[in-house]
């Protein structure tokens, strides 16, 4: 091993490391990798600025950026508020049925919505409800939390993962639904069995209360002519993500016209508008976009490759399969970003080893990537974020009691999700 691909390993490790222990600012451990790389670039002359800048999968963050302010003006009506209101009062005060219907409610908001965005919407929605239930809100919290992780497995802009490994591998909207989507409804309803098995005790002495009330004050549609042309909007852009791909037109085109469109005709300011962009985010993805760029033109991933493949051999049911569980359990203790961006270029090299076909490789790291986040308290942002919610309002969730029900809901899901992979595109 030369001394350029010792190098861009330790830069790898190094970062990784960074973000895993959160020695410092995840976004300033990923820019301060790609200034390494730049360093390096300059030193080994396998690259300049402008290729450096070349690693930067600029469709990824322009989908991200547009889907972040289509959301962010839609949401500033009321609407996501409105709809966790009315799934709630469907379920006239039946405990059971308010979980089921939040938690599947979460998981549809989550195949379109940033997944910390759709927490932050229905959790006080779930904390006022469970409060006038007089109810435990943990099961309901947790539910939501795991929902959360997986509805966004299923479409391609449920999830940053999925969002980087459908613009690597040119794989569109329908590409996602029709791969993923019936694994994901099966997990999804399983996650809701598992719940009420570990919470059985606690249903079975709920009684309903048909009269339970909201304050409907707070549950309204704040701008009535906002709303109609953002939904107006989300629709369209959400129609030419599954008519696009029959055109050429990229997910993330179809996207940045929905955003453009929607600041023209609701007047929106510009500035406030990109106020609802996660720019800390954008940059994370810019940085470790030009890190693996980096280190894969060092060399360093040829090696994990062939290392990885001396192992698995040609078979294409052992590589699945570890992809699968080896992105599920790096997910459940780092950012399913970072790993995701790792394991991206590793897939091509897995396919043509086994004969398999490459998107079969994208399905099981997506799924892998995705539901892992579920196993532990820090294993995906929703987590952190929902946990910390429920804390705040006296609901006791902390690492222990959560990694609990998060390592039964992982295994059964990945296990789950292993078996349909290996079933759909190899044993059948």
């Amino acid at each position: 091993m030369d001394t350029e691909t010792l190098l861009g390993i330790s830069i790898l490790v190094f970062v990784y490391v960074l973000i895993m222990f959160d020695i410092i600012n995840k976004t300033v451990a990923a820019l301060f990798g790609a200034v390494l790389i730049g360093a390096a670039a300059k030193y080994y002359k396998f690259a300049d600025l402008n290729n450096i800048m070349a690693f930067i999968d600029y469709e990824t963050i322009m989908l991200l950026m547009s889907m972040m302010i289509i959301v962010g003006i839609l949401g500033k009506t009321g609407f996501f508020q409105v709809i966790a209101y009315k799934t709630v009062k469907l379920s006239k005060g039946n405990p059971l049925k308010i979980l089921v219907n939040l938690t599947i409610l979460t998981a549809v908001l989550s195949g379109f919505l940033d997944n910390v965005t759709t927490i932050l919407l229905i959790l006080p929605v779930t904390l006022a409800v469970t409060q006038a239930l007089e109810v435990n809100a943990r099961p309901y919290i947790i539910s939501e939390i795991f929902a959360s992780n997986i509805g966004g497995a299923g479409t391609l802009v449920g999830d940053p993962p999925n969002i980087m490994i459908g613009n690597y591998a040119h794989l569109g909207f329908n590409d996602f639904v029709i791969n993923l989507m019936p694994i994901i409804i099966v997990n999804l309803f399983v996650e809701i069995g598992i719940i009420y098995l570990l919470y059985h005790s606690m249903f079975q002495n709920l009684k309903y209360n048909q009269n339970v009330e909201l304050d409907e004050k707070k549950y309204i549609i704040k701008d009535q002519a906002l709303f109609k042309k953002s939904i107006i909007v989300l629709i369209a852009t959400v129609i030419m993500f599954i008519v696009g791909e029959f055109f050429g037109i990229p997910a993330a085109v179809s996207a940045f016209a929905g955003a453009i469109v929607l600041l023209i005709i609701s007047g929106e300011n510009i500035t406030r508008a990109l106020n609802y962009v996660e720019w800390p985010t954008l940059l994370f993805f810019a940085g470790l976009f030009v890190v693996v760029g980096g280190v894969e033109k060092m060399g360093v991933l040829d090696v994990i490759a062939s290392a990885t493949l001396s192992h698995i051999g040609e078979s294409s049911t052992g590589a699945l399969t570890m992809i699968t569980w080896m992105a599920a359990v790096l997910s459940s203790v780092v950012d399913n970003i970072p790993i995701t961006a790792m394991l991206i270029p590793l897939m091509p090299y897995f396919a043509s080893s086994t004969g398999t076909q490459t998107s079969v490789f994208f399905w099981a790291l997506s799924l892998g990537a995705c539901l892992g986040g579920n196993a532990t308290a820090i294993g995906a942002s929703a987590n952190v974020v929902g946990i910390s919610i429920a804390q705040k309002h006296g609901v006791p969730i902390n690492f222990k009691s959560y990694l609990k029900d998060g390592m039964i809901i992982t295994f059964v899901t990945i296990a789950l999700a292993n078996i349909y992979v290996l079933a759909r595109y190899i044993w059948l």
